[in-house]
């Protein structure tokens, strides 16, 4: 991937390789139904779901395809660790309090 990244000429051929599993189809394990890849792919603000290797490690070669297609900053970001349902449910209560 890093080839193809320095190659800006190349975005085309990215595409089509970064969108070459986006018809299979995965059991997702936090909604609890079957999903297309690429939404597992892009779900979370452009970049996949904390999730994706736990759904696709059985159906393709998923770690090979995060490593090709992510730099190191954006797997950072995919695999960061989730907040904890006390910090969240605090911002929410901020959010509001601001809102109203």
């Amino acid at each position: 991937m890093y080839f193809l990244r320095i190659h800006q000429g190349c975005d085309n051929q990215v595409s089509k390789l970064i969108e070459k599993f986006d018809e299979k189809e995965g059991y997702c394990r936090m909604l609890g139904h079957f999903l297309p890849f690429n939404y597992c792919r892009t779900m979370n603000e452009g970049l996949p779901c904390t999730k994706i290797l736990d759904c696709w490690f059985e159906m393709i070669p998923i770690q090979q395809f995060i490593a090709e297609h992510y730099s190191e900053e954006e797997q950072l970001r995919i695999f960061k660790p989730p907040k904890t349902k006390m910090v969240s449910l605090v911002e929410i209560l901020e959010n509001v309090k601001k809102g109203g």
